[in-house]
């Protein structure tokens, strides 16, 4: 290769890669410095337990959070001349914040222009019918164009700590990566997940004459254990800096969400 062409290799595509993952870096640094992980006792015992918690394990449960004014919430909530409103009516409105954020909206309208051939977001639970089971067919209600589906409803029991919903990853391509990783490769896809939503109880900054409070969107993944790979400590998972990724994506969700949601309380 000649020096003319090596120079235009190394301008055309070195440099701007280097750039871009070294921007990536600085802007997964921001979020992670903005938003560190919460204390796992802010999270259901839900989040954390696998769908399948007998052939499955959950190795890893993160959980973001983000102080708002308390009056931005209450602007969002379906009757907001009520003045009981509970914290089952914020967590109602923050998790419909979270699903009509510009981000949310463009990842599910992209699924749906896959999936159904038209870009949109598909139910993002702001219908009157909310967070409830489909009425036809009495199954969990699916949301954003079937991307995840409701596994716990808001306030349905003891453990509820907001939205919990989950999704799941495709069989095949699962399978081949459990497949080459019996044959040695290092890394494994997770079999699927879940997200909740929830808040927390208003508070007072010292200082600040508003209340606040703190609003969460969290993530788990579950993976099929795999007797071969020995105990769960040694099991094979997403490499980290895949993990970096999703954990940024996570805090980036909850970073546009909180942001909107504040800008339309001005």
């Amino acid at each position: 290769m000649s020096r003319f062409l090596r120079g235009r290799l190394f301008t055309y595509f070195i440099i701007p890669s280097g750039l871009t993952v070294y921007g990536t870096h600085l802007g997964l640094s921001h979020l992670e410095k903005k938003y560190p992980n919460q204390p796992l006792t802010t999270g259901s015992k839900a989040l954390q337990t696998p769908s399948g918690p007998n052939t499955q394990h959950c190795p890893y449960t993160d959980i973001y959070a983000a102080r708002v004014p308390l009056q931005s919430l209450i602007t969002q909530c379906r009757n907001q001349t009520d003045k009981t409103l509970s914290k089952t009516d914020l967590e109602d409105a923050w998790a419909r914040t979270v699903f009509g954020s510009r981000i949310m909206k463009t990842e599910a309208s992209v699924v749906g222009l896959f999936t159904k051939g038209k870009y949109e977001p598909g139910d993002t639970g702001d219908t009157p019918e909310g967070f409830a089971p489909n009425k036809t067919t009495g199954k969990p209600r699916e949301l954003v164009n079937g991307l995840m589906s409701v596994q716990r409803e808001i306030g349905a029991d003891d453990d509820s700590n907001g939205l919990l919903l989950s999704w799941r990853m495709a069989d095949e391509p699962r399978v081949f990566f459990e497949r080459i990783g019996r044959w040695g490769y290092p890394w494994r896809l997770m079999s699927g997940g879940r997200h909740e939503m929830s808040v927390s109880e208003p508070y007072r900054v010292d200082g600040e004459s508003e209340l606040v409070m703190d609003v969460r969107f969290s993530a788990a993944h579950d993976y099929e254990v795999v007797r071969e790979e020995g105990d769960l400590g040694n099991q094979k998972t997403l490499p980290e800096w895949t993990n970096r990724l999703h954990r940024g994506y996570a805090r980036l969700i909850l970073d546009r969400a909180a942001r909107e949601l504040q800008r339309d309380l001005k």
